[in-house]
């Protein structure tokens, strides 16, 4: 992490403090990292250098990331990053998503797109970009929350695929990467309101396969519980000391520690804090096979007449 970071303006034109200036200014790094991934994506590059490239250039334009780069392949709905020396490789035809977040000084940005690179499947991609599009127009004060998520399952119906029914947009909070509140991708009874002040995720996601996904094995990302528990093996000891200073509050990927800690320290230390209830896994989450999953997303502040995007 680089001991200096970018200084954001806090205060607005009128002399006033921007209460908003960091979560502004958390979307614009978030905007430019995807922007550095892009061009990147195409046959033959590794996964690695994507991810690298989008979580150097946050790291050295915000406080931090909010969460490991996401980069998922086909059927590959969330949650994967690579595991460290990954050597897998962009193919021809593949569907790519990318997926970051920064943060300044806990002010959050999240903000994702999916590239098909084979022509049969731009359709797929314009059905999440376009779900996304109409949930953000519907987010003001007032809105009920299950109602977007009506309009976002019959976007992606009406266009031939099916929305991801477990997943969802979702409120941000200062160091808080998953509020309260949620935005759903289908229908619900739930009568939630979005309110004036709140921040959310908007992210739609839109697959050719039936719209469940499950949990594959050998998760990247972790989290910290705010628990202290006791501990016995020295590496955990390590591990700890690690992640509360680096990471706090938010994910992070093994990769991290894989590059500061020996294999089997690392590996005994997650073992004995999931144990003891003090870590979490994100697990790799997945469709069918033989599906493909697209995922649009930005971050949104909701303002006294409607919102306002940030990434």
């Amino acid at each position: 992490m680089p001991e200096e970071k970018p200084k954001t303006e806090s205060v607005n034109e009128n002399g006033e403090e921007d209460v908003w200036a960091k979560w502004r200014q958390a979307g614009v790094v978030a905007r430019e990292a995807l922007e550095i991934a892009r061009p990147l994506i195409e046959p033959g590059t590794k996964l690695l250098n994507i991810v690298v490239a989008v979580e150097n250039h946050i790291n050295e334009n915000a406080s931090g990331t909010a969460f490991p780069v996401n980069i998922c392949l086909n059927n590959i709905a969330a949650h994967y990053t690579c595991p460290l020396d990954d050597e897998t490789v962009i193919s021809e035809g593949d569907l790519v998503t990318v997926d970051c977040g920064a943060h300044i000084d806990g002010c959050i940005s999240d903000s994702a797109f999916s590239v098909a690179l084979n022509p049969d499947h731009k359709d797929l991609v314009s059905a999440s970009i376009e779900a996304t599009n109409l949930a953000i127009r519907m987010m003001r004060p007032g809105a009920k929350l299950n109602t977007i998520g009506a309009l976002i399952e019959n976007t992606i119906e009406n266009a031939g695929f099916k929305p991801i029914k477990q997943l969802s947009g979702h409120q941000l909070g200062e160091y808080e990467l998953h509020g309260e509140k949620q935005v759903p991708c289908v229908s619900g009874k739930s009568e939630v309101l979005v309110e004036e002040g709140e921040v959310y995720a908007i992210e739609t996601f839109a697959s050719t396969g039936s719209g469940n996904i499950s949990d594959l094995p050998n998760p990247q990302i972790y989290q910290l519980l705010p628990i202290r528990v006791p501990v016995r093996f020295k590496g955990t000891k390590e591990f700890l000391g690690i992640a509360r200073k680096e990471y706090k509050e938010f994910p992070f990927a093994e990769r991290w520690l894989a590059e500061k800690m020996k294999h089997a320290s690392l590996k005994m230390a997650i073992r004995e804090l999931q144990q003891n209830g003090a870590l979490i896994a994100h697990n790799i989450l997945a469709e069918e096979k033989t599906a493909l999953v697209s995922q649009h997303e930005h971050t949104v502040i909701i303002t006294e007449n409607g919102c306002e995007r940030t990434t």
